[in-house]
């Protein structure tokens, strides 16, 4: 069997239980898919009787989801593109959903490939990019001056000692000594003084996978249209991963209910319990929240 195939068997989608409660799919109605990914959620989605409409920039994701979801044939299909593109497509040709899933954040099928350069220990370029459409990290890390770089990873990897990191990283680009994730994750490990509980270029990592794909931008474009995309009862599921993710969907729901274009939506995230937070380690920084149109 193939390594990817593997995957395909092992992933273990988020929250899943808890995706299916609240987003509660019944049989003839229609779930958009914003990030298909290898198609977990999809998958209980289309057992429930429904018909999903999935969504991912990766075409390697979007082939494998097809091939894991083909029994569904005839009640799935799948979009190329980033998501907010297609739900802005949506909301233009009028097309309606009974439920929205977004499971935000980079998939385990990108994170565990390191020939994709997601990860601090891929001996390759420090790719990140989630489709093919745009600039790596390296070209982004070249085409940025020190302050530039210094922003990104301040704003977007919440780290104080971004300075002095992106100093350092283009200090060594500029000498030739990185051209691999891991020797990218090497520099960001000696400018980060003391012992650290997690890898200190973990913050710096995201930050760039976050400029890279523009996911700040794809979550804000989806929520702007998220009431428009829904039926009348129609229910979101947006599932968050770090706190930048987290806040701007929290802001959104409450702008959208206050302004009442929604009806209800959740006033605290659903977390993964201790049990799923062990299975799946991944699970443990989810955050899912809900709305009703």
């Amino acid at each position: 069997m193939e390594p990817v195939l593997d995957a395909v068997a092992l992933h273990l989608p988020v929250l899943p239980a808890e995706v299916q409660a609240t987003l509660a799919p019944r049989p003839g109605e229609r779930v958009l898919d914003c990030t298909l990914g290898m198609g977990g959620h999809a998958a209980a989605v289309l057992a429930a009787g429904a018909t999903v409409v999935g969504i991912d920039r990766d075409p390697q994701a979007r082939n494998l989801a097809t091939g894991r979801l083909s029994e569904f044939s005839g009640r799935f299909a799948v979009r190329a593109g980033t998501f907010a593109e297609v739900v802005e497509d949506c909301v233009r040709n009028g097309e309606r959903f009974d439920g929205v899933l977004a499971d935000l954040g980079v998939s385990s099928l990108q994170l565990d490939d390191h020939g994709r350069g997601f990860s601090i220990r891929s001996e390759v370029r420090p790719d990140m990019r989630m489709g093919d459409d745009a600039e790596d990290a390296l070209d982004l890390i070249d085409r940025l001056d020190e302050a530039g770089l210094a922003d990104i990873i301040y704003q977007y990897g919440e780290e104080r000692l971004s300075r002095r990191i992106a100093r350092s990283i283009k200090r060594a680009r500029a000498e030739g000594a990185v051209n691999t994730a891991a020797e990218l994750a090497a520099v960001v490990r000696r400018a980060v003084p003391g012992h650290q509980p997690r890898h200190p270029a973990l913050r710096t990592f995201q930050a760039l996978r976050i400029a890279v794909n523009d996911e700040l931008g794809q979550l804000d474009r989806l929520l702007a249209a998220l009431p428009e995309l829904l039926t009348p009862g129609g229910r979101a599921v947006l599932i968050s991963f770090h706190s930048l993710e987290d806040r701007r969907v929290k802001l959104a729901l409450r702008d959208h209910r206050g302004a009442g274009r929604i009806s209800d939506a959740a006033k605290h995230p659903i977390i993964a319990s201790d049990t799923e937070s062990a299975a799946n380690p991944r699970s443990a920084s989810a955050k899912l929240r809900w709305a009703v149109r």
